[in-house]
C-alpha cells in the first residue's frame, strides 16, 4: 500500500507540474510536442508511411530507372557508389536493386496498380497526421482523393529529378553540390509546406505550416548526410546475417527513420504556433 501510495503521489506532483507549465515557455512547449505526437499515434503512421513508400514509391522507382539507364542494375550502382558500399555489401545493394528488363511490361504493371492501390495512402497519412497534430476535423471526400492521387504525382516528379541528377551528375564538383543541396532543401519545404495546406482545406495558414517544412527538409537532408558516412557499416550488419533481406532491412529502417522526421515534424509544428499565439497574448 505504501508503495503504491508513493507511485500516485509522484504521478500526482508530476501532472501538476505538467499543468502548471506557463503557456509559452519552452517546457510548456516540448509537453504540447508530446501531447500531440501521442495524439497522432507517431509510431504508426511512421510505419504507414515507410510501407507505403516500399509498395508504391520503391516500385516506380525502379521502372523509371530502366528509362533513364539500359543497365539493370544501374541504380545498384549509383547507390552504392553514393554511400561508398564495396565488397559483399556492394554485391548484394546491386543484386537486390538489379530490375527485368525481359519483364518490363511486367515491373510496369506492377508499378502501376501498387500507385494506384497503395500510392494514394501516402497523401492519407499525411492528412491524418497533420489534421490529428493541428487538431482540426477533416471530412474527407472526392476532392481529397484528387489531392492524394496530385501529391503521388509531385513525389514522381521527385523520383524523376533525383533519377536526372543522378544519371548526368554522378559526381558533380563541390562548387556544384552545395547549390544542388540548397536547392533539394527548398524543393522539400515548398512540398511539405503546401501539401499539409492543400490537404487540411486550408483551415491552417501556410505560415504556420513552415517550421515543420523547414524541421522536416532539414531532418531528411541531415539523414541523407549521416547515411553516406554510416550506411556501409549499416549494410554489412545487416547483410553479414541476413543476406539480401539484410540489405531490405537496412533500407528500411532508413526509410522509417525518415517517416518519422516527417511525424515529428508535423507534431512540432502545431506546438510552436500555439507558442507564439501564447507570447503575442
Amino acid at each position: 500500500m505504501r508503495t503504491t501510495a508513493r507511485v500516485r503521489g509522484v504521478s500526482d506532483r508530476a501532472h501538476a507540474w505538467v499543468d502548471h507549465r506557463e503557456p509559452g515557455s519552452r517546457s510548456a512547449t516540448a509537453i504540447d510536442v508530446w501531447r500531440r505526437y501521442r495524439e497522432v499515434d507517431g509510431p504508426l503512421q511512421s510505419a504507414l508511411l515507410s510501407l507505403y513508400v516500399v509498395v508504391a514509391i520503391v516500385p516506380a522507382l525502379l521502372v523509371t530507372e530502366e528509362f533513364f539507364d539500359s543497365n539493370p542494375a544501374a541504380l545498384g550502382h549509383h547507390l552504392a557508389h553514393h554511400y561508398h558500399l564495396n565488397g559483399a555489401a556492394a554485391t548484394l545493394v546491386q543484386s537486390v536493386l538489379a530490375s527485368n528488363k525481359e519483364h518490363e511490361l511486367g515491373s510496369g504493371l506492377f508499378a502501376i496498380v501498387g500507385a494506384l492501390v497503395f500510392g494514394v495512402g501516402f497523401g492519407r497519412v499525411l492528412q491524418v497526421v497533420h489534421s490529428r497534430a493541428w487538431r482540426v476535423r477533416i471530412d474527407a471526400g472526392i476532392i481529397d482523393q484528387i489531392l492524394f492521387g496530385g501529391i503521388l504525382v509531385a513525389l514522381y516528379g521527385l523520383i524523376v529529378l533525383l533519377l536526372f541528377q543522378l544519371n548526368d551528375l554522378k559526381s558533380p564538383p563541390l562548387w556544384l553540390e552545395i547549390p544542388l543541396s540548397l536547392g533539394w532543401i527548398v524543393v522539400l519545404v515548398l512540398f511539405f509546406d503546401l501539401a499539409p495546406w492543400l490537404l487540411l482545406h486550408k483551415q491552417v495558414s501556410a505560415r504556420d505550416l513552415m517550421p515543420g517544412a523547414v524541421l522536416t527538409a532539414i531532418g531528411l537532408v541531415v539523414l541523407m548526410v549521416i547515411s553516406s558516412f554510416v550506411m556501409p557499416l549499416w549494410v554489412d550488419l545487416y547483410a553479414r546475417d541476413y543476406g539480401g533481406l539484410g540489405v531490405v532491412l537496412a533500407m528500411y529502417f532508413w526509410l522509417a527513420f525518415s517517416s518519422a522526421t516527417i511525424v515529428m515534424a508535423a507534431s512540432i509544428s502545431p506546438a510552436l504556433a500555439a507558442r507564439r499565439a501564447a507570447r503575442s497574448a
